[in-house]
């Protein structure tokens, strides 16, 4: 049996998580979520895969390099998609280097600079597709924007 196309959706508990939701509510493909802390009851994600949470330790990105491995060859994904956290990087990196589309997000939050997340994803290339949820990030980083993860209704950012 042929399963629909699969998108893995790697977001950090808590804010990344909640953007990559609003994101993501409208596509019509099989959602399978990776993140660091699974505290979802009720989710449209059809697996949720939980690896290690990190920030600046090396041996922990390593760690997560073979999970991360392991869930791409389980799941065989179309394409990743990712607003953030460091968790994201070894699956940026994998995709790289096996040809799997990344798409990756930066979060809301960061409104004139980019996350450290995104920084280290621009410097090295491993996305497709970068984008910005503020039109002037956007511009200064050469980063696509389509507008943001969801409405903070009209405070004077359009």
């Amino acid at each position: 049996m042929k399963r629909n196309p699969t998108v893995l959706v790697i977001a950090s508990s808590g804010g990344h998580l909640t953007q990559a939701m609003c994101a993501t509510s409208t596509v019509e493909l099989e959602l399978v979520l990776v993140t660091n802390k699974n505290m979802l009851e009720d989710s449209p994600f059809i697996r949720i895969h939980t690896i290690r949470d990190t920030q600046t330790n090396i041996l922990i990105h390593a760690m997560n390099v073979f999970s991360a491995a392991r869930i791409l060859l389980k799941e065989r994904p179309r394409a990743i998609f990712s607003t953030g956290g460091p968790i994201c990087l070894p699956f940026a990196l994998l995709a790289r280097l096996s040809g799997t589309r990344f798409v990756y997000l930066d979060t809301l939050s960061r409104v004139t600079e980019l996350s450290n997340s995104g920084k280290f994803i621009r410097k090295f290339r491993l996305s497709d597709s970068f984008l910005c949820q503020w039109q002037e990030t956007a511009e200064k980083y050469g980063a696509e924007y389509h507008g943001q993860a969801f409405n903070l209704g009209d405070n004077g950012h359009q």
